[in-house]
């Protein structure tokens, strides 16, 4: 089964399922129980190509 959480202190994607939390997902390598998608980085990396793109277009209409 493919993750698609990884940890939001270490970025490991080796996630367990600890029982003695009622299931609840916690990393292997560090323990901690932050978790967040693996997508989320990609937001910030659109929202940079967007400013690149607009910076691109300014310089083009006052050159």
């Amino acid at each position: 089964m493919i993750s698609n959480k990884i940890c939001l202190n270490c970025g490991s994607s080796d996630l367990v399922s600890d029982r003695s939390l009622g299931g609840r997902m916690i990393c292997s390598k560090c323990g901690s129980s932050s978790l967040r998608n693996k997508s989320f980085p990609l937001n910030r990396n659109k929202n940079i190509i967007y400013v690149v793109i607009a910076l691109i277009i300014l310089l083009i209409i006052v050159f």
